[in-house]
């Protein structure tokens, strides 16, 4: 009894998180600026504020080792420009080869796992323009060292990174060049400044960090420049490629560069959106091997607006709506 009880409670969660997801879209939430509405990126930090909640999964398999990256982070709205959040990262590193043989006894014994440092954020979008469709948001993220595990290689000192981020959308082009009114893109453009608190050579390294992404709205194209029938669900998708790394600006290996391409599609609804990409490393120091990204991402300022949109300063904000 106690059997048949559980499953009809699993089996009511799924049913319950199928229709959610098979809600019409009535409003489009996160991102918007003018007739655009901006998905949240996989790889690349967005240009706005907004009362969200998401994950992001990233699988890779490396010739020495599995490893996987769970991301988790929070953002929560003060005031319509301004917001604060919170992050962190559960790494599972498995190894493989030899080294794995040597330790695998069991997986207790063969498998790390544990929290990377948490990082901590605080946003202000200081450009949001309708008729241009163009967004900007300065960070500051603020990651404490030696918080985190040492099994998993978590830094011991701190790193505090100033962004810029900007969006822009090109629903603005001539009516000659309608087809590509849907296209969006983003960039990410900042430093991580690294305290060094022992003697690691990584824990002292400061690095310029960047990210950019193209992405084409089949919503846009469907609402906003010509209805071609694409049916449910195929009409919430975005097609999109995002590139991300790092350049190493102290250090032993000052120069140095990390670079990734991204292709993927996203699906949002009207209170979650779904990404996946490939994650294909673009030289010899990002690696070897292609990985993959996964994402889950709640719209909280659309789930329940009175609770997630409240603020200490300005009331109860509601919904960041995509006027019709």
């Amino acid at each position: 009894m106690h059997q048949l009880t559980g499953w009809l409670s699993i089996r009511s969660l799924l049913l319950g998180m199928a229709v959610v997801i098979a809600l019409p879209t009535t409003g489009w939430t996160h991102g918007v600026v003018g007739k655009r509405w901006f998905p949240s990126t996989l790889a690349v930090e967005d240009p706005f504020v907004s009362d969200e909640l998401s994950t992001v999964v990233e699988h890779i398999r490396e010739p020495e080792a599995l490893e996987t990256e769970i991301e988790m982070e929070l953002t929560k709205r003060l005031t319509p420009n301004l917001a604060i959040g919170v992050g962190g990262t559960r790494s599972i590193i498995r190894p493989r080869g030899e080294e794995g043989e040597e330790h695998n006894h069991g997986e207790a014994t063969g498998t790390a796992h544990g929290w990377q440092n948490p990082e901590f954020m605080l946003r202000y979008q200081f450009i949001r323009d309708p008729k241009r469709e163009i967004a900007a948001t300065a960070a500051l993220n603020v990651s404490p060292g030696g918080v985190g595990n040492r099994s998993v290689g978590r830094l011991s000192g701190t790193t505090v990174s100033p962004v810029v981020q900007i969006g822009k959308g090109f629903g603005d082009l001539p009516d000659w060049a309608d087809w590509f009114k849907p296209v969006a893109v983003t960039t990410s453009l900042g430093f991580d400044l690294r305290t060094n608190r022992n003697n690691r050579e990584e824990d002292a390294q400061h690095a310029f960090a960047w990210g950019a992404t193209v992405m084409y709205s089949v919503p846009y194209l469907q609402s906003f420049v010509r209805d071609v029938g694409l049916p449910w669900p195929f009409n919430r998708l975005f097609p999109i490629v995002e590139f991300d790394g790092e350049t190493l600006v102290s250090g032993h290996e000052k120069g140095s560069h990390t670079a990734f391409a991204n292709p993927g599609l996203i699906w949002a609804g009207r209170y979650m959106q779904l990404g996946v990409e490939a994650r294909i490393p673009l030289n010899s120091t990002s690696g070897k091997s292609v990985g993959i990204l996964g994402m889950v991402h709640f719209f909280l300022d659309d789930i329940a607006p009175d609770i997630f949109t409240w603020t200490p300063f300005h009331g109860v904000l509601g919904p960041q709506t995509l006027p019709r």
